[in-house]
């Protein structure tokens, strides 16, 4: 097994590679126009290759140098109009002449190396051959005049000089390129410039093993800030044993559960929410850090192109195409972690906004949560919209009409839409639950009977699903098209609703006297009061029944509170109760038994017994 530096070390040494093979291609590719199919594009056999450019009757070509991929001069030709044939196009045509010429060069620059043409004799000049002129270079190691171009008069008509002076100024251009050429592929100028780009190298690892370094560290400490988060996001133990003293207390319910774990997840919400910002930071300095890997490299290619003859036409293309296509790569990413960052800044940074109020009761804490709810959505959204603008941007770099692929795209969005219609509602619905304001990330709900195991804290929300954490922990993913009915549990308020039976022959008035006093001592309580709204209110007997009479109270609590404040104002109606020798009411059933008719036909007096049971 390798450990983790090395195979962060080949994981950069890809990035490199990737690099330069990104490099390669496109600086190759830029060489020659992007062109599409004959079916989409307007070239025929009446137009100019890509390489020609015409002028009315004048059409003209580019020589290049074979060293440098430098422009040296511009041959001109006759317009040629029919092309739809190889045997139509004249041996004097612009491209024709400019490919001849750029062969004549390089024959007499990398061709001519054993032995090499030698710079103290070398010649370059005008020259008549069959009555016309001419440019031919010659020297002591190859006395045979070699022809590089020549001279028409079409050249000197599209210049604006005559024949001779236009001679004159392209042997000046020849003659140094020739001289630089054979210099450049000398051997001693070989080994300096190996040993340059040996430097180039050199200086390329111990850069990437600095940045290295320090993605190490970074990712070290986003491991530990991690691992910091994940454990404030546990949910909390239970614990069923309220009292050594007292009988065991049973389980909370699956719904106080997830009150339960909502009050964690706002108490915690502060240390969360900075560990989040501290995390997209060291995630930014980990993307820049492999920016910066990416940038030397690229600039070190670039350098070891420039060093080497044969690689040097090649460095014009690097920085062509390709560095445009990583400068849409990096503005695109640089573009959508601002904007998440802004959001992120947005939401947890608003005028006059303090944490601590966030853990207060009020309209602030449910705006937040629908804000912090929206945001998540928001950056999903900014993602897919610059991502498309960056492939829109990228295809109109290489020369795709970007139009046609918006039209293209279109077409195959609408299939799509077709065959995704459950994708569609899960987007329908999941913006109609954010603009509604349903439910937020934070909130306990239960999304009704038509599905199983949907009732819980909220732990993410987004256009396409909603993710609940269920009380024994299970992350629970339910669509949003499957979405009918929604009980918020925790939404700006809870209640209590709570009801008990007294046995009937208890005392009314006590029975509700014992109950108001026991309300009013336990919302004057501290600890409680600030979980409570308002004291309990002791609506009054709303059943009387064989079972006794059925006495209900409110208490209207902070959200999630209604769990915590029930089980324990449970506790205190039933200690209260017993102390004051109320019964708990009991079901009961009268039974008359008849002992049947006598001889005579007549019940006998008496004889009938009553049964109570309970």
């Amino acid at each position: 097994m390798l450990s983790q530096p090395l195979k962060r070390v080949l994981r950069l040494v890809a990035i490199a590679a990737i690099t330069c093979g990104l490099i390669l291609l496109t600086a190759a590719a830029s060489s020659a126009q992007f062109s599409l199919p004959d079916n989409l594009g307007s070239a025929d056999g009446f137009n100019p290759p890509p390489s020609v450019t015409r002028l009315g009757s004048i059409e003209v070509a580019s020589v290049y140098s074979p060293v440098t991929g430098d422009v040296l001069f511009e041959v001109a030709a006759p317009t040629v109009y029919d092309r739809s044939a190889p045997a139509n196009i004249p041996a004097n045509a612009a491209e024709r002449r400019a490919e001849e010429v750029n062969a004549r060069i390089q024959r007499a620059v990398l061709r001519r190396r054993d032995p090499p043409m030698d710079l103290e004799s070398l010649t370059v000049g005008l020259a008549k051959l069959n009555d016309v002129d001419v440019i031919v270079t010659r020297d002591d190691n190859y006395t045979q005049p070699l022809v590089l171009v020549t001279v028409t008069e079409t050249d000197a008509d599209y210049h604006g000089v005559p024949i001779q002076e236009l001679g004159e100024e392209w042997s000046d251009i020849l003659s140094a390129e020739l001289r630089n050429g054979i210099q450049q592929l000398s051997p001693g100028q070989f080994r300096q410039d190996a040993l340059k780009a040996a430097a180039v190298l050199f200086g390329l690892i111990v850069l990437t093993g600095i940045f290295v370094a320090l993605k190490m560290w970074v990712r070290r400490y986003q491991r530990q800030l991690h691992n910091r988060k994940k454990a404030l996001s546990k949910p909390p133990s239970v614990d069923v044993q309220a009292d050594p003293q007292q009988r065991p207390i049973e389980p909370p319910s699956p719904a106080e559960q997830a009150g339960q774990n909502r009050a964690h997840f706002l108490e915690n919400l502060d240390e969360v929410w900075n560990l989040d910002r501290r995390l997209n930071f060291f995630g930014l300095l980990q993307w820049l850090l492999f920016w910066l890997v990416v940038l030397i490299w690229y600039l070190g290619i670039y350098q070891l192109f420039r060093q080497f003859p044969y690689l040097e036409r090649f460095s014009a293309g690097i920085v062509g195409k390709p560095i445009q296509l990583l400068g849409v790569w990096f503005v695109t990413g640089l573009v959508i972690r601002v904007m998440r960052r802004l959001i992120d800044r947005f939401t947890t940074e608003r005028e006059g906004f303090d944490f601590g109020d966030l853990l207060t009761f009020g309209d602030l804490q449910r705006r937040q949560l629908r804000i912090s709810t929206i945001a998540g959505a928001a950056k999903g959204l900014i993602t897919i919209i610059f991502v498309s603008i960056g492939l829109l941007l990228a295809l109109s770099i290489l020369g795709v009409p970007t139009g046609s692929v918006v039209a293209i795209g279109g077409i195959f969005g609408l299939a799509i839409s077709f065959g995704s219609q459950s994708l569609v509602k899960d987007l329908v619905n999941g913006f109609l639950i954010l603009a509604e304001d349903q439910f937020a990330i934070g909130d306990v709900v239960d999304l009704g009977s038509d599905l199983d195991d949907a009732s819980g804290l909220v732990e993410n929300l987004n256009l396409r699903v909603t993710q609940l954490r269920s009380s024994d922990g299970e992350l629970v993913t339910i669509p949003n098209s499957a979405i009918s009915q929604v009980k918020n549990l925790t939404r700006s308020w809870s209640r209590v609703n709570f009801s008990i039976d007294v046995a009937y022959q208890t005392d009314p008035a006590k029975a509700l006297r014992v109950l108001k006093e026991l309300s009013q001592a336990f919302y004057n309580e501290p600890q409680w009061q600030d979980k409570m709204l308002a004291p309990p209110d002791v609506l009054g007997i709303d059943d009387v029944s064989h079972r006794g009479m059925t006495i209900t109270i409110w208490i209207q609590t902070v959200p999630s509170q209604q769990w915590a404040v029930g089980r324990e104002y449970r506790l205190r109606v039933r200690q209260a109760l017993s102390e004051q020798g109320i019964d708990i009411g009991t079901p009961r059933q009268t039974y008359t038994l008849d002992p049947g008719p006598t001889n005579h036909g007549q019940h006998a007096p008496g004889d009938s017994k009553v049964i109570v049971s309970s």
